[in-house]
């Protein structure tokens, strides 16, 4: 019986002291924290791109534009001009540009130029290019409406074309001119400048005759004109020009004196195969010198004056 009694008491105490909690002054209960659980690391797919993938670029071919210059092209006496004709185009593959003449004039091929290779496998984008080519038409080639023609093969096979038209004329042909051909005397100049009284005065010059009018051309030694002469005649010219030495003519020599109206006759001298010539005069009073070559029926005539002072002392 007493062992019976103090297990209950024990048990009892137990049991107290199990319920006390409830009545007793809270006393806190430090935090657990939970040990953190390690993540399994996560490879990527072999199958999965690093990156998103970018659209690709479908090429959209086409010739932006075809221009030729000079439009129109003139084209002078058994001359030439030169026509070029340049492209653009966006995602071609193969260009090729030719020149066709008027009225089956046939054409006068051209060219074709290519992309570099890999493209546009290396292009995520459009592509632009451009190019050129030049032709020759001199005057034997017919006049009138001409064309560029280009074909072009996109990158994606597409074939394509274009047509840029220009107009070839002839310049027009001067008139021949009429009349004798023109001289001059060139260089003349009389010497020395002042002169003293009584002593002599070189009177100098070259007598010379015009080759070309406007494009006409004349040799020196002739009266018949060639139209698209050399090349030193000019179109743009339309006056005598290009002179060249007038030899075996005759010079008249003239004094004028200072205060007067009225030229004297000095003397005659011949021009040399060069058309030059020279003389000495006596100087007797200031006043101007004078020389002139009265031409004929088929050249002009011409003069050249220089005053001179004529000092005492």
């Amino acid at each position: 019986m007493k062992r019976l009694a103090t297990a209950l008491a024990v048990a009892a105490g137990a049991t107290v002291l199990a319920a006390a909690p409830a009545n007793a002054d809270p006393t806190p209960s430090p935090a657990v924290t939970p040990s953190p659980s390690p993540s399994p690391s996560v490879s990527p797919s072999p199958l999965a791109p690093a990156h998103p993938p970018k659209p690709s670029y479908h090429p959209d071919p086409k010739i932006l534009g075809v221009y030729v210059s000079p439009n129109p092209v003139v084209v002078r006496w058994h001359g030439s001009s030169e026509v070029t004709a340049s492209v653009r185009t966006k995602d071609a593959r193969v260009v090729s540009i030719e020149l066709w003449g008027p009225r089956g004039g046939g054409h006068f091929g051209g060219g074709h130029w290519e992309a570099r290779k890999g493209w546009p496998g290396d292009h995520d984008g459009p592509r632009f290019d451009s190019a050129s080519r030049s032709w020759r038409i001199d005057w034997n080639d017919r006049t009138g409406y001409w064309k560029v023609h280009v074909e072009a093969v996109g990158a994606d096979g597409k074939r394509l074309s274009a047509d840029q038209g220009f107009v070839v004329k002839h310049q027009p042909v001067p008139p021949r001119p009429r009349g004798p051909k023109a001289t001059r005397i060139a260089g003349f100049d009389a010497t020395p400048e002042p002169v003293r009284k009584g002593r002599s005065l070189t009177l100098k010059g070259e007598l010379q005759v015009a080759q070309c009018y406007s494009d006409w051309y004349y040799r020196p030694n002739d009266y018949v004109s060639v139209h698209g002469g050399p090349a030193n005649c000019h179109d743009n010219q339309s006056y005598w020009h290009d002179w060249h030495w007038l030899g075996g003519q005759e010079i008249g020599v003239y004094f004028l004196p200072a205060g007067s109206h009225k030229w004297k006759y000095v003397k005659t001298l011949g021009t040399d195969g060069d058309g030059d010539f020279s003389t000495r005069v006596k100087a007797v009073s200031s006043g101007t010198w004078g020389v002139r070559y009265a031409g004929n029926g088929r050249l002009k005539a011409s003069e050249a004056y220089d005053y001179v002072k004529v000092v005492r002392h």
